[in-house]
């Protein structure tokens, strides 16, 4: 693969954010040894080290830096290295925002129009962001004490699975549920629609190319017998 600098480094940056994301994913849910949860600990803050500096250099460089801190003002807080679940989950827009990046370096022009069209990077954060902040709801439910039991029923809450191993004993608990249901289906039909609009816009050109391709072969052809009337006429 004939990747950029500019590529490599993208790239290098998405797969040490889902490395250390995962870790610390994992550290929530298992026990594990206190040396190896600092050695995680500090793995992250070196993670959030690297997402400032390209965040400093990106805003330096940048035409419009008002609009450049409008578009991320919220991956900020995902690079900040404190334990606090939802600014880790925040991280994800971060990541988001890098595979953007990395997409634009390899096809501006093209990929630029496709999120302009469908706001494919808008609506997976906005996403992000709604898991979490459900998660966080919920978790004051007194049948929920603790995030990964949270995060779980909000899964299985949007996706509509309804497992029936974690139930909200309050009222609140319970609203919130409903609205993790329909958040949940309003994000995967718009996401749904997005992914149903790029194969129908692909059709739709491609049968536009065809019908343009037999009109110009129509064309010559006309052209042709046009010239075959014009020599029998001479004749």
């Amino acid at each position: 693969m004939n990747f950029s600098r500019k590529q490599w480094f993208y790239l290098a940056i998405i797969i040490s954010i889902i490395i250390d994301f995962s870790l610390l994913i994992y550290v929530m849910f298992y026990p594990v040894d206190p040396s190896f949860k600092s050695t995680i600990y500090t793995f992250d803050v070196i993670i959030c080290i690297i997402m400032w500096a390209e965040f400093i250099y990106s805003y330096k460089h940048s035409q419009n830096k008002k609009q450049y801190i409008g578009d991320n003002y919220l991956s900020i807080a995902g690079m900040l290295p404190l334990d606090f679940m939802f600014l880790r989950g925040l991280r994800l827009i971060k990541l988001v925002n890098f595979i953007k990046k990395f997409a634009l370096t390899h096809e501006s022009e093209a990929i630029e129009k496709f999120l302009k069209r469908t706001l494919l990077d808008k609506i997976l954060s906005i996403a992000i962001i709604f898991i979490f902040v459900v998660a966080i709801l919920i978790r004051l439910d007194s049948n929920i004490n603790d995030f990964p039991t949270a995060l779980w029923y909000t899964f299985v809450s949007m996706t509509s699975t309804g497992y029936g191993d974690v139930v909200p004993a309050t009222l609140s608990g319970r609203l919130i549920g409903i609205i993790a249901m329909v958040g949940g289906i309003i994000i995967f039909a718009t996401i749904t629609a997005v992914i149903s609009s790029i194969y129908v816009s692909k059709i739709s050109r491609d049968h536009h190319e065809d019908v343009e391709s037999k009109i110009e072969d129509l064309t010559s052809e006309i052209e042709r017998l046009n010239e075959k009337i014009d020599e029998l006429k001479k004749e």
